[in-house]
């Protein structure tokens, strides 16, 4: 009975002080969930999409001209789709694209089927 409590106190011990293999974010700089980058053509448009790695809930989708790949990143940690496009005068495209991936369909549907039901495509 005696051996009983010495092994039930070393295993609280051995639990107790273990160290934790949990992910923890960096002490010297803010935890910032990851996020994906990914080229797309569909014809003659093509877009680059920054995003979190993981999509909980409904998230915004913005559009932005192409060329500030940071400031998309950075908006992609707070949570936005960003898709950056060459032309501006393709936007109107790019936006038909888009609707089509939230309904789960069109030409992008299918490399983009984790944001179906995911994002609020603003209207013009």
């Amino acid at each position: 009975m005696v051996f009983g409590r010495v092994l039930v106190a070393v295993a609280c011990a051995l639990v107790l002080t273990a160290q934790s293999t949990a992910a923890a974010p960096s002490q010297d700089d803010d935890y910032r969930p990851a996020t994906t980058s990914t080229r797309y053509e569909a014809g003659s448009l093509t877009g680059v999409v920054h995003a979190p790695r993981t999509i909980v809930g409904v998230r915004p989708l913005v559009f932005h001209f192409r060329g500030s790949d940071v400031y998309a990143q950075e908006l992609a940690r707070q949570g936005f789709v960003v898709v950056l496009v060459d032309d501006r005068f393709s936007l109107d495209g790019h936006l038909e694209l888009w609707r089509e991936v939230v309904a789960g369909k069109g030409p992008l549907a299918e490399r983009f089927a984790r944001f179906a039901g995911h994002l609020a495509v603003a209207e013009p």
